[in-house]
Order: structure tokens, then C-alpha cells, then sequence
């Protein structure tokens, strides 16, 4: 099977399309005009941006399936979700139907039910846009491909994990380490909320056991470790790994919301990015329980890697 890969060169693109290849699969990726092919070794490159659909033709056509995994990452501008997570995935959709090719999975977002906490959230837990950018616009990639999936034109699948991590990872953890050893960071509420993380690895792996079983056509699954800790369990070891004290001030989640608010007002003016993003304060501050039963149930996955050992090897990756 020819696997066909958008976000190749990114941090989850890389774990996958190596995942793929050791499992015997051909890959081709597709790699912005100006990315090294060193970021997709061992694939068959092809050059074009998902943002720009003329660059697309023809370079779908002749492979079997398609991973949909260009995409932006955290806060970002309306304008740069819009293009890419909902008109690239547009573009990429339409190509692969004009190409003939049927299996399509979708790289989604925990992010599309609005961060409800409190309840449990089943994969038919209903989506809410709350003006939130990134995940707005998951929910828009997602319903772009319900209607061709609806039709009988594609073959879908969707994956929704929460913030993936692990040894290459540039935005979470090493802006969480840099807070830590600068003694500016403050755990969001009383901490007792677990750490929403799923390992590159584990999501790897259930990406090639989806791919590897048709009966995933037509699903949806959530995907973290529902084994993960509290936050203040997890900063106080990530403080002990790191050899300095463990951080004790705490902030309301509405104060750090509205100081989050102010932040991005201050970024609109300066250009610069925010401090603090309310993407940020909902992400970490309250506890949310995104249910994984269905990837359980159905495909007897589960995520092996303990955080603690996966934050552990990501310190050791960055001495």
C-alpha cells in the first residue's frame, strides 16, 4: 500500500511516516517547496502546499490512502487556521476524489468539543465552536469531510488525540520547561486536574493499527493515556528531574483567563506572540475526561507509554 502524507516533515508527520515505513508501507509526503527532503527520508517526496490547491494536482493520484496531518499547532491567527485547517483541508479532499482515491484519515483535535470539563466526552459528544481559532476550524476540516464521506465518496476515519508530545516536540514541553526554570510558571486552579498528554509514539502506533483495519472506516476515536497524572504531580517531578524548586502559587482559572485576554491584546498590538493564550488556560486549567472505550473496545488499543517514563526520556533527548 502507497500511503499518501500531508504534514510530513512536522513532529507528529515524522513519527508517522517512520511508523509506516518500518511497517512495511511505501509513503509519499508531501513537502512545502522549501523543505529539506531530509525531514522525509526514505519517502518518495513530492513538492506543494496544501493552501494552494494548483499545487495539489496529480500528486495524489496512484496511491491507496491518504493521512491528513497538515495542520497548525496552539494559538495562531484566524486567518492561518482558516487556510489550513479548514480550506487546506478542503483542497486536499477535493484532490483526493478528482484522484480517485477513497480512504482518508484525518488527523482532528480533542479541541472540537469546545473544552467542556467536568463530564465525560464520547466520540459522539456534540462539537461547540467557542471562538477559539484552532479548534473552530477542526470542527470546520472535520464537517468539510462529513459531506464527501456522506456521499460515498470517501472511505473516513478521524482521530482525535489531545496534545502529543515526546523527543523532537518544540511548543509544550519546552515552553513548559522554560517557565519552570525561569520561575514564571503557576499551576492553573488547584492542579488536581490530570495532564491531558498522549506520547508520539502510542498515537503513531494507533494510526498504523487504523490503517491496517477496515472495519475503523466510518469512526471516530479519541486518543490519550487516561493513566496520566495531576498536573502538580507532574510539575513536582519535572521540578525534581530539573533540580529546582517545585513552583507553590496557584491562579484562579477566571484570573488567568482574563490575563490571557490581555495578553493576546497586547500580541495584536506588538506583533509579538502572547505570554499567556487562552487556547493556553483552557487547555491546562480545568480537568476534562475524553474517553478512549471505542479504540479499547474495538481495536484492543490502549496507550502503553507512562507519562512520567515519556517526560523522562524527552529530558534526557534535550541534555
Amino acid at each position: 500500500m502507497n500511503v499518501f502524507v500531508t504534514g510530513a516533515s512536522g513532529f507528529i508527520g515524522q513519527s508517522i511516516v517512520k511508523k509506516l515505513l518500518q511497517g512495511g508501507y511505501s509513503v509519499t509526503a508531501l513537502l512545502l517547496p522549501q523543505e529539506p527532503q531530509s525531514l522525509a527520508a526514505g519517502t518518495t517526496i513530492v513538492r506543494g502546499d496544501v493552501t494552494r490547491p494548483e499545487t495539489l494536482a496529480g500528486k495524489i493520484k496512484g496511491t491507496d490512502a491518504i493521512i491528513h496531518l497538515a495542520g497548525v499547532v496552539g494559538f495562531q491567527t484566524w486567518k492561518n487556521c482558516l487556510a489550513i485547517n479548514r480550506d487546506g483541508t478542503a483542497n486536499i479532499a477535493r484532490e483526493a476524489m478528482s484522484s480517485g482515491v477513497r480512504r482518508f484519515i484525518h488527523m482532528s483535535s480533542v479541541s472540537v468539543y469546545g473544552r467542556t470539563p467536568h463530564v465525560p466526552i464520547r466520540e459522539d459528544f456534540p462539537l461547540k465552536k467557542i471562538g477559539d481559532p484552532y479548534g473552530d476550524t477542526k470542527i470546520d476540516g472535520e464537517n468539510i469531510l462529513r459531506e464527501p464521506e456522506g456521499q460515498g465518496k470517501l472511505d473516513l476515519t478521524i482521530i482525535r488525540p489531545t496534545v502529543v508530545y515526546g523527543p523532537g516536540e518544540s511548543k509544550f514541553l519546552p515552553t513548559l520547561l522554560d517557565n519552570l526554570r525561569g520561575g514564571k510558571f503557576r499551576i492553573i486552579g488547584d492542579g488536581e486536574q490530570p495532564v491531558d498528554l498522549i506520547h508520539i509514539d502510542d498515537l503513531a502506533a494507533f494510526v498504523l493499527r487504523v490503517i491496517q483495519e477496515p472495519r475503523t472506516i466510518g469512526r471516530t476515536y479519541n486518543m490519550t493515556n487516561l493513566n496520566n497524572p495531576s498536573w502538580n504531580e507532574m510539575v513536582k517531578m519535572l521540578c525534581s528531574e530539573l533540580g529546582i524548586p517545585a513552583p507553590r502559587k496557584h491562579i484562579p482559572y477566571k484570573t488567568a483567563y482574563r490575563v490571557a485576554r490581555i495578553s493576546e491584546a497586547i500580541s495584536g498590538l506588538t506583533g509579538k506572540p502572547p505570554r499567556l493564550s487562552r487556547y493556553s488556560v483552557r487547555l491546562v486549567g480545568r480537568p476534562y475526561h475524553y474517553l478512549v472505550d471505542a479504540a479499547r473496545q474495538e481495536l484492543d488499543f490502549t496507550p502503553s507509554i507512562d507519562l512520567m517514563t515519556g517526560l523522562r526520556e524527552c529530558l534526557t533527548t534535550a541534555k
